[in-house]
């Protein structure tokens, strides 16, 4: 089973609640499920804080689905719940969200955010292809594979919050590598944060098969039978961390041509969490037993300083 909840997630309103009351669970489940991300979002403007929160919280509701949910159901019923979610979505884009159903707000609110922002069905849709292979069991066997999953459930991210932060739809096209750059690189830096955690909970290992085996690595022994780092585990680590930087600079590429007011979240929000692979490196390598964390002066002081790399040359083993 998943690790239980570190803080108790916010209760969702009745139907019939006022908008107001519907605005602050969603800011408050927002903050509960991504305290960095959504921190990050208070630098963007005003206008599209709440859809960005709305559009994090269809995300979220996948990925629960393939992690959470799933553990509970088992898989085939998870998968048929994906397909459910599919044609949720479907009517949701088309203007006619459910109205009815556990996540009845969150599709009445997509729907209107879609309105607004016209938002891309494209990326959207790859979330649950993201789900549908873990779902499926398929694994991570090069690093190819790995930016293939990291694409569909991180670098769709990226491309969906395009219309928020662009300065003309039709810079959209060009960005769109870039954007889905930054949300690959955050989501490896997870993948590194969370190894040990991924194996105990779901028995999932997104590390490349290839490189594990060429090493003679099995991250299921090393995470349960505890004891020191492996130098060749480490090696592997860091190597996967300065993939992980090459996208972060290739995302960070793109900041410039978006609209002004966006560039100061979007900066913050690639600092903080690539500050989570200097977490990594300060807990010797081990994601096994342990999950980096960045505290609240931390993130702070990188938004202001970024010293990343003279932290990263200390700490590199």
């Amino acid at each position: 089973m998943p690790s239980p909840p570190r803080f108790v997630a916010p209760e969702a309103p009745p139907a019939d609640a006022p908008r107001r009351q519907q605005d602050r669970y969603l800011r408050q489940a927002f903050r509960h499920h991504s305290r960095t991300f959504s921190l990050a979002t208070r630098l963007l403007p005003l206008r599209v804080q709440l859809p960005v929160a709305v559009l994090y919280l269809y995300c979220r509701t996948v990925d629960t689905l393939a992690d959470e949910r799933a553990a509970v159901i088992g898989a085939d019923a998870a998968l048929a719940e994906v397909d459910a979610l599919d044609a949720a979505l479907t009517a949701t884009l088309a203007g006619r969200p459910p109205t009815v159903g556990p996540h009845a707000l969150l599709w009445q609110r997509l729907a209107e955010v879609h309105a607004a922002y016209d938002l891309p069905a494209f990326p959207l849709r790859q979330l649950l292809d993201g789900a549908r292979w873990d779902l499926t069991g398929r694994t991570v066997g090069t690093r190819a594979d790995l930016l293939a999953y990291a694409d569909l459930v991180a670098g769709s991210v990226g491309a969906a919050m395009l219309p928020f932060l662009v300065r003309d739809r039709a810079d959209a096209a060009s960005l769109d590598a870039p954007a889905r750059a930054m949300g690959n690189a955050m989501q490896i830096t997870n993948i590194l944060r969370d190894v040990g955690e991924d194996w105990r909970d779901l028995r999932r290992v997104y590390l490349p098969g290839e490189d594990l085996a060429r090493l003679g690595l099995d991250v299921g022994r090393l995470a349960d039978g505890g004891g020191a780092i492996p130098d060749a585990y480490a090696d592997l680590v860091e190597s996967l961390m300065r993939d992980a930087e090459a996208l972060y600079d290739e995302g960070g590429r793109g900041i410039g041509a978006l609209r002004r007011r966006a560039r100061a979240g979007i900066t913050g929000a690639a600092r903080m969490y690539r500050e989570f692979l200097n977490g990594v490196r300060a807990n010797g390598y081990d994601n096994l037993s342990q999950r980096a964390a960045v505290p609240l002066p931390r993130k702070l002081r990188v938004l202001v300083a970024d010293d990343y790399g003279r932290r990263r040359a200390r700490l590199v083993r």
